[in-house]
């Protein structure tokens, strides 16, 4: 089929190029104001509209710059390391085995650095994990818990401080160990499930956070794990998580307002216990393990 156009129109690109290293002039591309009018009125006065053209990263192969295990000695139920990478050493519960540390570079920019347990991939090990990352990592994909770049507005660095109050509703029980560790258990309440998409930020974790504002490659690390018995696990799931809806996903279907207040009530019931310790005796051997590893770590 022929397009029969009653009014002439003209298209003009104009491409300007210099072949300067620094300088790159965008092209003019000279536009009639109504293209598609088929009237038999003159053709309106052409505009000139001006782009902008904004150079992309490129996605680059991640590159392997070192890989082994920690320099770490056994002592029971702790096994103490030193990491020459952050330049610290701390204690972790034997239980979770050896630990291989790989640091890489990222898929953009920066630098990014992780724990693998027992010769396990981090998906096999999860939520038990730890990592870190500096402040100009980026690399193109979703979030992980372990993209943390320590305090400050930059990059990846979205807390300006530990224990900031304008996380309580993702973070209701924050401890502030040293100036650069703090811990803290991610137990959400319902404005934030039903805020925000669903994921790693759901569930009830310990986590511990280790700022390193001064270190050349690695600005932030966390260490994350799972504290709740199996009990009580089962407790939250059936007593909880039924007043928001959710299921296996943990996506809520029940939002309303008394539907949040039911759940927040039951939340602080379960954050009481916790903080009285009042609790079953495996939650709290585990969060005594992991207070341990916090309390222990050491800056070099």
């Amino acid at each position: 089929m022929k397009v029969k156009f009653t009014t002439p129109f003209i298209l003009i690109i104009v491409l300007l190029v210099e072949c300067q290293a620094t300088t790159f002039e965008p092209p003019t591309i000279i536009i009639p104001a109504n293209i598609s009018d088929t009237s038999t009125q003159s053709p309106a006065v052409a505009f000139t509209a001006r782009l902008t053209l904004t150079p992309q990263p490129t996605l680059r192969q991640s590159e392997l710059i070192s890989k082994g295990k920690l320099d770490c000695l056994s002592e029971d139920a702790f096994t103490k390391c030193v990491d020459n990478v952050l330049n610290i050493e701390f204690e972790y519960p034997t239980t979770w085995k050896e630990i291989e540390a790989v640091l890489r570079t990222g898929g953009y920019s920066g630098y990014a650095y992780d724990y693998y347990y027992g010769g396990k991939t981090i998906a096999e090990t999860e939520p038990l994990v730890a990592g870190g990352r500096s402040k100009d990592f980026s690399e193109g994909r979703g979030g992980m818990s372990t993209d943390f770049a320590g305090y400050g507005d930059v990059g990846l660095q979205f807390k300006k401080k530990a224990c900031d109050s304008i996380w309580n509703d993702l973070f209701p029980i924050c401890q502030e160990v040293t100036a650069g560790v703090a811990w803290m258990i991610q137990f959400p309440n319902a404005k934030y499930i039903c805020n925000n998409a669903p994921g790693f930020y759901t569930k009830p974790i310990f986590r511990i956070e280790v700022n390193l504002p001064n270190n050349p490659t690695i600005n932030g690390f966390v260490f994350e794990a799972l504290f709740l018995s199996e009990k009580l696990s089962i407790q939250v799931k059936n007593d909880l998580y039924p007043l928001l809806g959710l299921g296996p996903d943990m996506f809520p279907t029940k939002c309303s307002d008394a539907d949040q207040k039911a759940f927040d009530a039951k939340l602080i019931a379960f954050v009481e216990m916790i903080n009285m310790k009042t609790i079953d005796r495996e939650t709290q051997r585990k969060l005594d393990e992991l207070i341990h590893l916090a309390t222990s770590i050491q800056f070099r």
